[in-house]
């Protein structure tokens, strides 16, 4: 099994208290072995470090391998010029994970009476993607109006063009599906671009969700399982480490999280037949009998 490239994303480095310059991010990475980093383009400042992405291969010896921006709706003229100058100035082979927040048609989010509006932005997205050599990659996420993996899919598939693709985010997953994932996985495959990884467990927490983001190897959701199953579907793109709010020691942790993932990939190319669950979960209370 073919070790996969590992990129970070650089919501790790954001706390209360504020955030790692893009350089530090960066080193940090480097020197924990790490292929790449996404940045996440939420505040004037984050967007302020565009300019130098085209410089950190170079400098760093690390791909940005993504970046993650969103709009508010397909009204939104302001955000839609913003992406198309991004997909003009990143280097060829960025992916931009691209989050689509509401559409002004729909009701209520997964709504699909917003579906033609939104897959018409795209349409115009995507031929500046593939003349720069970029991919456009729709990123579900909680509490949007495209906040399930399968309404990103229903819009890949509405303007089924090579450059738009899908990211799949384990946390985003869990937390608004999280039931049947060698279905999903095996659903999206084809249009998968990246994905990202992280423990959780279902619970009430500060991030406004209803499941934890923690260190990849603790929490409920078994990503031995989630990994093995994303490669047996043929996915060898690459695979990033989800840290949003975990705040502490981030080169720590960050430590800990690469050293994790190699091990579960490890397992996996010994062992490749573990992974495979058998249809037998823990039964709820009401089903379960005293033996």
């Amino acid at each position: 099994m073919t070790a996969s490239s590992v990129f970070a994303l650089d919501t790790w480095f954001y706390n209360s208290l504020g955030s790692y310059s893009l350089e530090a991010r960066c080193e940090m990475l480097s020197e924990l072995g790490y292929d790449g980093v996404n940045i996440t383009l939420w505040s004037e400042q984050s967007w302020a470090d565009v300019p130098a992405i085209a410089g950190v291969r170079d400098r760093y010896g690390i791909d940005v391998t993504g970046v993650y921006t969103s709009i508010e709706t397909e009204q939104d003229s302001a955000g839609i010029r913003r992406i198309h100058e991004l997909l003009e100035s990143v280097p060829a082979g960025t992916i931009v994970d691209l989050a689509i927040l509401g559409s002004t048609e729909a009701a209520t989010n997964s709504d699909r009476a917003g579906d033609a509006r939104i897959a018409d932005v795209l349409a115009g997205m995507v031929p500046v993607a593939e003349e720069r050599g970029v991919t456009l990659s729709l990123y579900h996420h909680i509490n949007t109006w495209m906040e399930r993996l399968d309404d990103a899919l229903r819009l890949c598939n509405t303007v089924d063009h090579p450059s738009l693709r899908l990211t799949f985010s384990t946390h985003h997953w869990y937390v608004t599906d999280g039931r049947n994932p060698r279905k999903s996985l095996t659903d999206t495959a084809p249009r998968l671009s990246s994905a990202n990884f992280c423990g959780s467990r279902r619970v009430p927490n500060d991030t406004g969700t209803n499941a934890t983001i923690e260190l990849i190897d603790q929490g409920e959701l078994d990503n031995f399982h989630m990994l093995g199953l994303l490669k047996s579907t043929g996915f060898d793109g690459p695979v990033g480490i989800q840290g949003f709010s975990m705040g502490g020691d981030v080169y720590a942790k960050l430590r800990h999280s690469i050293t994790a993932f190699r091990d579960i990939e490890a397992r996996l190319d010994a062992h490749p037949a573990w992974f495979d669950f058998r249809p037998d979960p823990i039964p709820s209370a009401r089903e379960e009998k005293t033996v």
